[in-house]
């Protein structure tokens, strides 16, 4: 009965989704235009409660009045007799009643993809406006100049998609495209440390970069720090993931040492709890090019490394240096369950075909490195993820720039649903929901140095959810599809989603991304074949 339930649901909203789209497409717009309405010169958000970001509590209800994008009033009314009848619509020139929904600041991922085709661009983005993301920081894959003119693109308001800050590798841009590699003197130009405060005005500036990788550099510490310092001084900010064949010059706390702005995903900490100078101990037969070697051996440092020194030492000298810490939890849980993570409820409805492909193990794509992990595996990864938390709640509860991240969609992690599952995995580690919502909003505005983000404010830019339910009590409300719960009669129920996400005061009507994903969803599977299959189809007494 359930699952005839779930398959009606399935055909419904499949439906629906066609039919927005074939009256869109009728009027010369896709769905995803129907979507973005505005911008308003006056905009209402009205009855709401709302969460500050900052990490201050839920308060309301409140009137929120946009003008030209900006928070230019909040009207806060009685917490016990609620909003006055006769409060009225500010004069506005479209009001949102949110009654009995939450609002909170728009989610800042500072770490994601646009990965290359035939996966549609349209369809990330859905995803992503759709769980709340205003603002992404997103690697290059579909070539640099590409990129920018997204940027350009959604910072003007003609496509559907968050704001957009593309990561660019230190060096010319001419190589950042597909096809143009440096020449050997180009290289030797870009890594020499004094010749970098020379060319910084190359790569950060208006229609250039904001966000600079820096993970090539990590070989040498004058060249690494020389690069961190120019960026900053030019008013950009520095990424690093760092790679565990130069973890003996630069790990964690050593780039954090050097000036960079902040650190993804989960290397270099172990390594930096090992001791001064001592290697991780890697099998003889290790091969870094080999992924499963690579991956498996990640996992398997965090069992060296002395759990007390992670939270003490190694924690301290992060917080003294400013770091910001983006983890991207959601995308390495797979490692711990990888039966859990291919067998996902969502990958029917939300999941595009094109990713299961790039997902299933395969030596031929990133991340895809599965085909040979054993429980032990698992186990390790397990371990692991609990010592990373503990890293990650000290580090928050000594005051360090705890930020966000999912660097999705790979490692079966869907773009989106991964932001809602960042934020679970940070709360499973011991921080509260409080916690968790400033990191992805507050903090990371600070992070990505744009002040005017991430509080619900006045005067602050009004990128926000809208969201049916709590996330405070449940962060699952923030899922598309919600959670169960129950009403006011004890009947269990399904409530939540981001109902509308606002960026810079253009609200997106959800309902209409979402239906359009889900018809992205269905489309790609016409004359599909499910490589899953293979993974659980009987071994024996199959003909």
């Amino acid at each position: 009965m359930r699952i005839q339930a779930l398959r009606s649901f399935a055909v419904i909203t499949i439906l629906v989704g066609v039919a927005l789209t074939a009256a869109s497409s009728a009027a010369g717009q896709t769905a995803s235009d129907d979507a973005r309405q505005g911008p308003y010169e006056k905009l209402a958000i009205i009855n709401a409660m709302i969460i500050p970001g900052h990490g201050g509590p839920a308060y309301g209800p409140a009137d929120i009045v946009i003008e030209d994008g900006t928070i230019h009033q909040i009207i806060s009314y009685n917490g016990v007799t609620g909003r006055p009848a006769d409060a009225g619509d500010h004069g506005a020139d479209r009001v949102i009643d949110a009654t009995g929904m939450y609002v909170m600041p728009g989610l800042i991922d500072l770490h994601t993809h646009i990965r290359t085709e035939p996966l549609p661009l349209q369809y990330i983005y859905n995803l992503k406006l759709a769980h709340g993301v205003t603002t992404m920081v997103n690697g290059s894959g579909r070539g640099w100049e590409a990129a920018l003119e997204q940027q350009r693109l959604s910072d003007e308001n003609l496509i559907t998609a968050p704001r957009m800050y593309p990561i660019a590798d230190w060096g010319p841009a001419r190589a950042r495209d597909p096809g143009h590699a440096p020449s050997a003197d180009a290289i030797e130009q870009w890594h020499d440390p004094a010749r970098v405060p020379e060319l910084i005005d190359q790569v950060v500036g208006p229609g250039k970069a904001h966000v600079v990788r820096v993970g090539s550099l990590a070989w040498s510490e004058d060249l690494f720090q020389a690069v961190t310092s120019a960026v900053d001084e030019a008013g950009g900010i520095t990424t690093v993931h760092l790679p565990p064949e130069d973890l003996n010059v630069v790990n964690a706390v050593r780039a954090a040492e050097l000036g960079v702005s902040m650190i993804e995903h989960h290397y270099g900490y172990a390594e930096a709890a090992l001791g001064e100078g001592a290697l991780p101990a890697l099998p003889a037969g290790y091969n870094y090019n080999d992924e499963s070697h690579r991956f498996r051996q990640a996992g398997a440092v965090w069992q060296e490394a002395d759990e007390d020194v992670l939270v003490g030492e190694v924690v301290d000298r992060l917080v003294a240096s400013g770091v910001a810490l983006i983890p991207t939890m959601s995308t390495y849980e797979v490692n711990r369950d990888f039966n859990r993570a291919v067998g996902l409820p969502w990958h029917e409805l939300y999941t595009h075909r094109v990713l299961i492909d790039w997902y299933f193990p395969s030596p031929e794509y990133h991340a895809a490195y599965h085909w040979d992990w054993t429980s032990k595996d698992e186990q390790r990864w397990a371990e692991t993820i609990r010592k990373w938390q503990s890293l990650i709640r000290s580090f928050n509860d000594r005051g360090g720039n705890l930020s966000y991240a999912v660097d999705d969609p790979y490692l079966w992690n869907t773009s989106g649903i991964g932001n809602v599952r960042e934020l679970e995995l940070m709360h499973e580690g011991g921080l509260e929901p409080l916690e968790v919502i400033r990191a992805a909003t507050y903090n990371s505005a600070i992070t990505l140095k744009r002040p005017d983000l991430g509080y619900v404010q006045t005067g602050y830019t009004a990128d926000l959810a809208i969201v049916d339910g709590n996330p405070l009590k449940n962060l699952r409300f923030l899922y598309t599809f919600g959670a169960l719960t129950t009403d006011e009669n004890g009947k269990m129920v399904r409530r939540g989603g981001v109902r509308w996400t606002v960026k810079n005061g253009v609200v997106f009507d959800n309902g209409i991304l979402i239906q359009e994903v889900l018809r992205m969803v269905e489309e790609s599977k016409e004359g599909w074949t499910s490589p899953v299959d293979r993974l659980f189809t009987p071994l024996i007494g199959r003909e």
